[in-house]
């Protein structure tokens, strides 16, 4: 008697199962399950590019979703969510003379993790042989969010230690953030303005807008403005020919400008947009009116913080790893966290973003 054949719910619930997933919460096209299928496919065919990852996760799923078109698209941002977060690496192919060719090439991270001062640690990279290099007990702990997996804060465990003996290696948050080096923003300030004082004479900067430091901090958009007769030194942005507007630093008197220079620095590996917001925290931090954050109450042992100005690329995918994005009026963006890992982004936004907290006194 032959056997019948699985539907395709039943093909969904085997397959999340087989990649360590809950398959009564998840099917194949979830973010979550796609990402742990990448983790998967890249342990057999990296290094390799992309598109080849891509096409490895796309293809067995022809019949098993209704569109897709759509799943690779979000099989596509996944990976590259993946990329900025440390699960793989993107490296220049090697000839075998040793020269670099024009492809990149992906490549497994190896098997880490970043302790959080919570006693909860985050998971990364791939481990080539296996669905995950911790033994069951430790497998059915973590939890799924999207492409990111979290080991939570348990009294009884210190995994700085269990996951070291299991030989993953720790990272910093810097080396997996891969931040700026840390410091004051007066001095970050002093080495952009020398940047700038090496700069030559511009003249007319087509198409140029300013932020001006003097409107309100917890308004971004309302701090953008024309160039009129201002005199100083400002974060701007230049329309060029062809594509979107540069984002600049530019020195202007009465209203016209002197000198610039684009904001993605030479040597840089930061994207313009968050040169440009990084500056714009010291410039208003050294005026003395830094930019907010503000702290809000929530829910079962949640609570906010919300953002008023955007912050940089780095930024995001910390808190992207560690919190989750929320609804908030009133602001331009908000995250939830855990009443155990609050206090350490406070002082993230403190320290490196130089934010400061807006109470309602200071509000009114």
């Amino acid at each position: 008697m032959g056997m019948n054949p699985l539907s395709p719910e039943q093909v969904h619930a085997l397959k999340v199962a087989e990649l360590g997933l809950d398959a009564s919460a998840l099917d194949l096209t979830s973010p979550e399950a796609l990402a742990a299928a990448l983790r998967r496919a890249a342990g057999f065919l990296c290094p390799c590019a992309a598109p080849t990852l891509v096409r490895a996760v796309v293809r067995p799923l022809e019949g098993l979703a209704s569109d897709l078109d759509a799943v690779r698209v979000l099989v596509e941002d996944t990976l590259e969510a993946m990329v900025a977060h440390g699960d793989l690496l993107e490296q220049p192919e090697i000839k075998t003379d040793g020269e670099r060719k024009d492809r990149v090439l992906l490549y497994p991270a190896p098997p880490s993790f970043v302790a959080r001062s919570s006693g909860a640690a985050l998971l990364l990279g791939i481990s080539p042989d296996e669905l995950s290099p911790l033994p069951n007990e430790f497998q059915t702990r973590i939890e799924y969010v999207k492409h990111i997996r979290r080991l939570p804060a348990e009294a009884s465990l210190d995994w700085r230690s269990e996951l070291t003996q299991l030989g993953l290696i720790e990272l910093t948050d810097a080396t997996w953030l891969k931040t700026p080096t840390p410091e004051g923003p007066a001095q970050h300030l002093q080495r952009m303005d020398k940047w700038l004082d090496l700069a030559p004479s511009s003249g007319d900067v087509p198409g140029l807008q300013l932020l001006d430091p003097a409107r309100p901090v917890h308004f971004y958009r309302g701090r953008w403005t024309e160039l009129r007769a201002q005199t100083g030194r400002f974060m701007g942005r230049r329309s060029q020919a062809y594509g979107a507007n540069l984002w600049c630093y530019v020195e202007v008197r009465d209203g016209r400008p002197e000198r610039f220079i684009d904001l993605h620095l030479v040597g840089s590996n930061v994207r313009g947009c968050d040169e440009a917001w990084w500056l714009q925290m010291a410039i208003d931090a050294v005026r003395g009116e830094p930019q907010r954050y503000r702290l809000r109450e929530g829910a079962r042992g949640m609570r906010a913080l919300e953002f008023f100005s955007p912050v940089p690329m780095w930024a995001q995918r910390r808190w992207d790893a560690v919190g989750e994005p929320s609804l908030s009026g009133g602001c331009l963006f908000s995250y939830r966290f855990r009443d155990n890992e609050i206090s350490e982004e406070v002082r993230f936004a403190r320290d490196i973003l130089w934010l400061s907290e807006l109470t309602e006194n200071r509000e009114r």
